[in-house]
């Protein structure tokens, strides 16, 4: 079979922490199935020198100029917020597959054009929100199997994280984590107070499948953690992402621990938080030629909700799409 050949847009901080390791660690490991082909930034020199310690091929400073010059296979696009409806459109209206990173717009306007168009052009784009992979939730979601989940409690804690979109743009993962584990949301309520110049949220949830749950959003109480916990008739489960540890994951049944284990430990962090396992699905689903998930429209509840919680509670048009 061909090598797929996929080329990354941006290679600011975060795609160089998560997307580019990632990306050579699937070659190192599955060396037959696809090519780096090419890599794209504005800032020449710089990604000339990405390229060269990490195998890409040809390097270009202009999106349209690579489109010109590569028959590609799928794209994974990382640039500024500000960005990314126009590189997608340019990307989808292409026919390049795209892993793209969230959220998927500079506001819910934005993406809501890009859910509607990828489904007008029938497009393969997957979101990037890592979560979802995230190895200490992966394991958590394992033991709990067909248990049935009764309560969800999710907190999110930053330090000094001040900036006014810091909902839209980051809580969104944890937003999206707890649908990724409950499902659609049917109706939230929330609470605010400003502390050391953030906003803390405190966010109560009803899931349509009947479960409820907490979100606590943190964003200047002095550390970096996330950690989700699921309950149920008789059991419990916590799970510390993999981002800021090593992935600890706790479940409790009939009052005794039978589960205690470190999900990421001895990997690297973009193995543990999930991005290794998100770029493993994009590829996945280009070589079985199918849609990768999640696609724009199965997080576009999580990003309405995050809207209406960054602009003070209004209750948003809720999706239903999946």
């Amino acid at each position: 079979m061909q090598r797929l050949r996929i080329a990354l847009l941006g290679i600011g901080n975060h795609s160089l922490k998560n997307h580019v390791p990632s990306l050579v660690r699937y070659v190192e490991e599955h060396p037959d199935e696809i090519e780096l082909a090419a890599l794209c930034d504005v800032r020449g020199e710089e990604a000339q020198s990405v390229a060269e310690q990490h195998g890409f091929g040809r390097v270009y400073a202009d999106l349209d100029e690579m489109l010109r010059q590569e028959a590609l296979d799928g794209c994974v696009a990382v640039t500024p917020v500000r960005a990314t409806l126009a590189v997608a459109s340019r990307l989808i209206r292409a026919g390049i597959p795209l892993l793209m990173e969230k959220p998927p717009g500079a506001n819910l306007a934005e993406t809501r054009r890009i859910v509607d168009l990828v489904e007008e052009s029938a497009a393969r784009v997957m979101v990037s929100v890592n979560r979802r992979f995230d190895l200490a939730l992966q394991s958590a979601l394992s033991w709990q199997g067909d248990r049935s989940l009764q309560y969800l409690r999710a907190t999110m804690v930053r330090h000094q994280r001040v900036e006014e979109a810091f909902v839209q743009a980051t809580a969104i993962h944890a937003v999206d984590a707890m649908r990724s584990v409950a499902g659609d949301v049917k109706d939230f309520r929330a609470e605010a107070r400003q502390v050391a110049g953030a906003q803390w949220l405190i966010v109560h949830l009803e899931f349509i499948g009947g479960q409820c749950g907490t979100l606590e959003v943190l964003p200047s109480a002095g550390c970096r953690s996330e950690e989700y916990a699921f309950f149920g008739a008789d059991y419990s489960i916590s799970a510390r992402v993999a981002e800021f540890d090593v992935g600890k994951v706790k479940a409790w049944e009939d009052g005794e621990l039978v589960l205690e284990e470190e999900s990421g430990k001895g990997l690297p962090e973009y193995v543990r938080n999930g991005a290794y396992g998100e770029t493993a699905e994009f590829i996945a689903a280009l070589k079985e030629d199918r849609v990768p998930v999640p696609t724009p429209a199965a997080i576009l509840q999580s990003v309405e909700i995050c809207d209406a919680l960054g602009r003070g509670f209004e209750r948003p048009r809720v999706a239903s799409r999946t």
